[in-house]
Parts: structure tokens; C-alpha cells; sequence
């Protein structure tokens, strides 16, 4: 029930439903207006959804190609796939924010805008979008630690964590790959000592810029450890699922996966600061039992709906951050004046606000994600990189006349 055939995997309906619903939460979270939905004790810790973006990306990472990267050219076509996957969309929305940067700056120099008490203008001294912060946002380094803020479209610093997580990835599969459960024990511990380092240097989990790629090794490899006690888990399961009446395993899974949801929000609304370096093992258990699609619950998250939004997440993810910008200098320039200063007092008007934001941010996925993640995924797979890098250099050597 649930699962879907793609290839030599399965597709994890349930956990795409999970995605798809976190990033339209990261979108609430990340809207620059005050409600009673993002104002309220869960989204305040909204910043741990992308931990579970990590372990998702870790779990089905390690379902996908564990026993199928033996070589460098399984690798290099590893990495390729993944490139072809985050770079296109990443590229689009950075020229967006570039050119959103420049609109900064024609609008001050026309005067249709004018300066902020403490107002830097993009490409000044101290600026947050410089010519060297798009540099690294266009090597997809730019939350590598070589700078001290986020910059452009500020949620891609997780495309570029895990992006270069790929590779310690791929590393560890071809040269360390796991397969015994001591190994995995290994893998645990290193992750307790990450999250543990981490605590002692951050007050919090909301960091990016500089140790968010530690942030992301920590939840990816929680969710290799998934991906391993799920596939070890699997027959039981089945066994169990043969032998129980098929309306009692599903009652009885429902109250699991309502387990499982009280348990994650539970800990996002109740466990801030510190606590919140115990992201391990709560998305553990949370990835896990979701992997299974076993309940009520995971049907409804199997809907089309959902299925459609885990296949936008990451145009939603990548694109909500300028539409958010547009609505609060919309709101900034309008509001005040057509409704008074107060027009946000009970928060109700912000709630409703959020009504025609998340459907321009859906709006504007189903293009990006129909005119430039597929057109670019389909254009990177298709070149050959190896054979122009080869014409390249054949026409460096000397001739030899």
C-alpha cells in the first residue's frame, strides 16, 4: 500500500506527502508578515523541517544507490544526476534575486525609493549581495563557511550543504560502504558526536552559513541509518502484516502515525535551544514509520494533492522566498494606508493573507518546476561533459607540424 515502483526502488509515497507539506510549512515559516499560523509555537521552530529535508534526502539516497556505486564512472554519473537534479532551479532563482538586487539599486538612484535608517544597498561595504556572495551562490558554496550571512535566495544555503554532502556520500560508498550492523553503530556514534560538537558551539539548530554543512552530514546520515533498519525491518513487517486482520493493522498503524505526528510536533513546539541537537533520533523514528505507509493517515498523504506537492517541494522551497519579499513590500507600501497602521493588530488579516501567497508560491512551483527544473534536469543529463572536456584539451595540444 503506498509504495510506488520507480526503477529498481520504490517510491515512498507517505514521505513525499511529508515533503511536500514541509516545504508549504517552510513557506508559512519564512513569510515576512506576522500571523497566528507562523507566530504560532510550532512554526516558531519551523527551521527543524529542514533537518527532516535532510534526513529524507539521506534515506532515499542510500535506498537508491546502495550496491550501485562500485566505480568512479557509477560516481561521477552519481554526481551528475544529483547536479542535474538542484542546479538548474538554483541558477534560475539566484538571477532572479541578482536582478531583484539590481531593482534595488535603479530604484534608489530614480528615487522611487528611498534609504532605511541603516539600509545597505546591495554591492556597497557590508552588503550581503556582493559580486563575490554570487560567486559562491553560483558554485553552490556560498553556506560553506566563507561567509558570515546568508545571501540572494537565502533558503538555497541547504542546496549548497547538501550538495557537497553528496560527495562525502559517494565517498563513503565507494571506499567505506557500509553493510554490517557494526558499521552502521559506527555511523550512529560519529552522528552523536556531530550533534554533540554542534550543541556546545550553536545555542540552537538555526544555523547555516557557517557549520550548517556539519547540520546537514548530521540529519543525511541519520537518514542512511533509516534507509539500513528499514530494509532490515522489512520482512518482519510484511510477516506481521500477513498475519494480522487487515482492518486492525490499519487501526492500529493509524494510532502509530498519529504517535508519530504528536511526536514530531510535539518536539518542535515544546523543545527549543539546546534540546533541539536531539533531532536525531526523534526524525528517526519519525522517517521511519512513515517509510512503512502502513496507516490512514498515509493514504491520505498517497492522495494526488499530495503526491503533486512532493513534486514541486523544491520549486516551493526555492521560490517562496522572493514572493514573500514581493508580498512584504507590497503590504509595507499599501496596508498602512488603505487599512490603517493597525490593519494586522488581531493577526487575522495576516492568516488571510497567507491564503493568496501560498497559491502565487503553488502558481509559480508548477511553472518553474514544468519550465525549468524538468528542461534543465533533462539538458544536464544529456550533455557529455566528458567528451567536450576531451575535444577541449585535444585542441591544447601542440600541433604537430
Amino acid at each position: 500500500m503506498g509504495q510506488i515502483k520507480t526503477g529498481h526502488m520504490k517510491y515512498f509515497v507517505s514521505l513525499g506527502g511529508v515533503r511536500g507539506i514541509f516545504a508549504i510549512l517552510i513557506a508559512i515559516y519564512h513569510a515576512s508578515w506576522i500571523s497566528n499560523i507562523n507566530s504560532s509555537d510550532l512554526l516558531t521552530n519551523g527551521t527543524l523541517m529542514v533537518d527532516i529535508f535532510f534526513v529524507l534526502s539521506g534515506f532515499l539516497m542510500f535506498r537508491l544507490y546502495d550496491g550501485h556505486l562500485n566505480s568512479g564512472g557509477d560516481g561521477r554519473n552519481f554526481i551528475k544526476r544529483r547536479f542535474a537534479r538542484v542546479y538548474p532551479l538554483q541558477f534560475f532563482m539566484l538571477l532572479v534575486l541578482f536582478l531583484y538586487a539590481l531593482a534595488r539599486l535603479v530604484a534608489q538612484w530614480v528615487g522611487v525609493a528611498t534609504y532605511d535608517v541603516g539600509e545597505i544597498l546591495p554591492f556597497e561595504h557590508g552588503a550581503t549581495e556582493t559580486i563575490q556572495s554570487f560567486l559562491s551562490n553560483l558554485t553552490l558554496t556560498q553556506s560553506m563557511g566563507f561567509h558570515d550571512h546568508l545571501s540572494y535566495n537565502m533558503p538555497s544555503w541547504s542546496v549548497s550543504v547538501e550538495f557537497w554532502t553528496y560527495f562525502v556520500f559517494l565517498g563513503v560508498m565507494l571506499w567505506a560502504r557500509p553493510k554490517k550492523a557494526w558499521h552502521f553503530s559506527v555511523i550512529a556514534i560519529l552522528i552523536g558526536i556531530n550533534y554533540y560538537v554542534l550543541s556546545t558551539l550553536k545555542p540552537d539548530i538555526n544555523f547555516h552559513y557557517d557549520l550548517g554543512f556539519w547540520r546537514c552530514l548530521g540529519g543525511f546520515f541519520t537518514g542512511v541509518l533509516v534507509a539500513y533498519c528499514y530494509r532490515k525491518t522489512l520482512p518482519f513487517y510484511t510477516k506481521l502484516k500477513q498475519k494480522t486482520k487487515a482492518k486492525a493493522f490499519v487501526a492500529f498503524a493509524t494510532i502509530f502515525e498519529i504517535f508519530l505526528l504528536s511526536l514530531m510536533g510535539g518536539f518542535m513546539i515544546y523543545f527549543p535551544g539546546k534540546a533541539q541537537f536531539f533531532i536525531a533520533p526523534i526524525a528517526f523514528v519519525f522517517v521511519f514509520g512513515f517509510a512503512f505507509d502502513m496507516g490512514l493517515i498515509s493514504r491520505v498523504l498517497a492522495m494526488k494533492p499530495f503526491w503533486y506537492l512532493a513534486k514541486i517541494s523544491y520549486s516551493i522551497y526555492m521560490v517562496h522566498f522572493i514572493i514573500s519579499l514581493a508580498f512584504s513590500i507590497g503590504i509595507e507600501l499599501f496596508f498602512p494606508r488603505l487599512f490603517g497602521p493597525l490593519w494586522n493588530a488581531t493577526k487575522i488579516s495576516g492568516d488571510l493573507l497567507l491564503i493568496p501567497y501560498l497559491g502565487l508560491v503553488l502558481l509559480i512551483s508548477h511553472f518553474t518546476y514544468k519550465y525549468v527544473e524538468m528542461p534543465g534536469r533533462r539538458a544536464i543529463l544529456k550533455y557529455d561533459f566528458q567528451g567536450h572536456l576531451r575535444s577541449i584539451f585535444s585542441k591544447l595540444k601542440p600541433s604537430k607540424t
